[in-house]
Order: C-alpha cells, then sequence, then structure tokens
C-alpha cells in the first residue's frame, strides 16, 4: 500500500511540474509611452514604458526585480544611454499576457540623435552591458552580459535560463 502512495504521490508531482521548467518567451516589444523628460547635469532624461509580448507557459511566475544597461553606439567610446528599471514587473503563470515595463532612460549625448537623423533610430547600430535580476517563484538569477547587440536582446531574453537559489 505504501508503495501505491509514494507512485501516485509521485505521479501527482510529476503533473504538477509538467511545465514548471518551461521559461516564458518573448514574442514582442515596443515602447508604449514616453514621458516624464526632463534636463540633467548629465543629459536628458524620460520615464518609458516597454510593452512586454509575453508567453509563459510555466507554472512559476516570474518578477524582473532590477535591470541596469549600459548603451553604447557601435564603433564609439563612452556611453551612449543608460538605462534603469524603477520598480519590480511580474509575469503570471500560465499566461499569454502584455506586461509593462517601468524604465528610466538617461540620454548622455542627446544632440547626437538630432545629428545623426534616422541611422541613429537604427538598432543594429547599438550594443548593451547588461545587467538584471529575474525571480523565478522563490530562485533568483542574475545575468550579466557585455556588448549584447540590442537587436539580440528579445532572444536573449528568451533563452532557457535556470534560475540560481539565493
Amino acid at each position: 500500500m505504501k508503495r501505491i502512495l509514494v507512485l501516485f504521490c509521485t505521479a501527482l508531482l510529476l503533473t504538477a511540474c509538467h511545465n514548471a521548467s518551461q521559461d516564458p518567451v518573448i514574442k514582442g516589444y515596443r515602447i508604449q509611452q514616453v514621458g516624464g523628460l526632463g534636463l540633467s547635469a548629465n543629459g536628458v532624461t524620460a520615464d518609458m514604458v516597454l510593452k512586454l509580448d509575453v508567453d509563459n507557459p510555466s507554472n512559476a511566475s516570474y518578477t524582473l526585480e532590477a535591470l541596469h544597461a549600459d548603451v553604447y553606439r557601435n564603433g564609439e567610446n563612452g556611453r551612449f544611454a543608460e538605462v534603469t528599471l524603477p520598480q519590480s514587473a511580474s509575469i503570471a503563470p500560465r499566461s499569454n499576457q502584455s506586461v509593462d515595463i517601468p524604465l528610466q532612460v538617461l540620454l548622455l549625448r542627446p544632440l547626437s540623435l538630432l545629428a545623426g537623423g534616422e541611422e541613429m533610430l537604427d538598432l543594429s547600430q547599438y550594443v548593451a552591458d547588461l545587467d538584471l535580476t529575474v525571480r523565478k517563484g522563490s530562485l533568483k538569477k542574475r545575468i550579466q552580459k557585455e556588448r549584447v547587440p540590442l537587436k539580440d536582446l528579445q532572444h536573449l531574453l528568451s533563452s532557457p535560463q535556470t534560475p540560481e537559489t539565493e
């Protein structure tokens, strides 16, 4: 009888955790809102909302807890912009949703946007040093990458990540 009970409990746990190992997939993203423009001693600041279209097949919720990115234009020395996350954002379990990610952006050389024209808006021209912390349930993972092309961020964030314990 004990063996049957252990087998039943094991089958129940495996069924409950069936999708637990699958990470969310980012299907798309866009800037939803730009506001709070201001001048600082270092450049121009702006508050933005990045809208992520996410499919989370897992039974776990995910929370983006921290983000810091230094953005560089290819072939140039010095940072172009700095991006931070002022508050966390969560992805619900077993969901297909759009998630608002609040961002604070500091453009360190804002006049180069005007002088460079449309070429300055081409994401393939930029790379970022990325430092982000993601929580999956009670597990936390810190991801640090250098010189990631901005056009590849969607792929990087959608690739399977195995969270580490705190």
